[in-house]
């Protein structure tokens, strides 16, 4: 069942173009992980979603719904947690009933709030009658998602979740979100910059750059300048003895940005290793997480400042001789490289 389709958005502001999205769509009971570049129009995609704002061009169609600012009953049935999620001048109770009570909607009000309390892992008989100023940040950030869990929304929307909240919040953030999907069905469409914490939650994730979307999988993006190579390639320094190559984009743009696919690149132990039909770059194994979304395990490498990521292979995965910090080599065919 789709419950998100967006069709032909394009959304900006004083005339600058921030989304523009022919086509898109969400099923339902899906965690879609939404991750790219600061600018790139995730939280204004999510404002879209939440139906806060109308795009200037095209539509949103909710569970087949057309959808316009004062459709009826449609924005009740989303909740949009902000980078900044303000609490209210009152106790914890009071901000988790607020929506509730908003809605008339009392029945068994204290049971469900101490439910969406455990759900966030707050004790009701700890912090249901505490102010708002006597939260850590980590708590505040979890009562804020209390009190969009207790509406039990059928898609609930989640901008950068985890922006300043120590590891045991974030884990906690993990879990009340899966217990949503799982208890109640609801769709959950997630902006953040941890990708290895989306990574771990999501069915699928997105890249949003420069207002476009791009396909699944966490690609790298090397942006230029680039200057010109040999068979009709270009290059982009990584550090000073490597270089990124990639097939010359169609663009003369130096400034182009590169994209490739982790299921492109691969890693191996030993620079003889490479195939000679790729080109090989030597980095540091920085982290090795599996990708919840196609099961693969994935290695993200530095080399220089750049971090690429890469799929290992069944072979690689069997040899067992990878480690976080260990010198590695990864190869990728230029031509595989796409542009942006």
């Amino acid at each position: 069942m789709t419950l998100y389709q967006l069709q032909d958005i394009r959304h900006g502001y004083n005339g600058r173009l921030v989304l523009d999205i022919p086509r898109w769509q969400v099923d339902g009971d899906a965690i879609v992980g939404l991750y790219g570049p600061n600018g790139s129009g995730k939280s204004t995609l999510l404002k879209l979603l939440a139906f806060v704002e109308s795009p200037r061009q095209g539509e949103v169609i909710f569970d087949g719904q057309p959808t316009g600012p004062f459709t009826h009953g449609i924005r009740a049935q989303v909740a949009l947690l902000p980078q900044d999620a303000y609490l209210l001048k009152r106790t914890v109770f009071a901000n988790i009933a607020f929506g509730l009570r908003i809605r008339k909607d009392r029945r068994d009000e204290r049971r469900r709030v101490n439910e969406a309390l455990n759900a966030v892992g707050l004790e009701p008989e700890h912090f249901a009658q505490r102010l708002w100023f006597e939260l850590s940040g980590g708590e505040a950030q979890r009562v804020a998602l209390a009190a969009r869990l207790v509406l039990k929304p059928r898609a609930l929307l989640l901008d950068e979740p985890t922006t300043s909240v120590d590891a045991a919040s974030a884990h906690l953030i993990k879990n009340a979100v899966l217990l949503a999907r799982q208890q109640w069905g609801t769709t959950l469409i997630i902006s953040s910059h941890d990708t290895d914490w989306l990574q771990g939650i999501c069915d699928d994730m997105v890249h949003l750059f420069r207002g476009k979307l791009l396909s699944g999988g966490q690609r790298t993006l090397i942006f230029g300048p680039w200057h010109p190579y040999a068979h009709g390639r270009v290059r982009r320094p990584l550090t000073e003895e490597q270089d990124f190559l990639a097939a010359a984009p169609h663009s003369a743009s130096s400034n182009a940005v590169a994209a490739i696919h982790p299921a492109h690149v691969a890693l191996y132990a030993q620079a003889d290793q490479i195939p000679k039909a790729l080109h090989g770059l030597q980095g540091t194994l920085l982290r090795l997480s599996l990708e919840k979304s196609t099961a693969h395990l994935s290695a993200a490498v530095g080399v220089g400042s750049t971090i690429l990521k890469a799929q290992l292979s069944p072979q690689a995965l069997s040899s067992g001789r990878f480690a976080p910090g260990q010198s590695v080599w990864l190869g990728y065919d230029p031509e595989q490289v796409e542009w942006h």
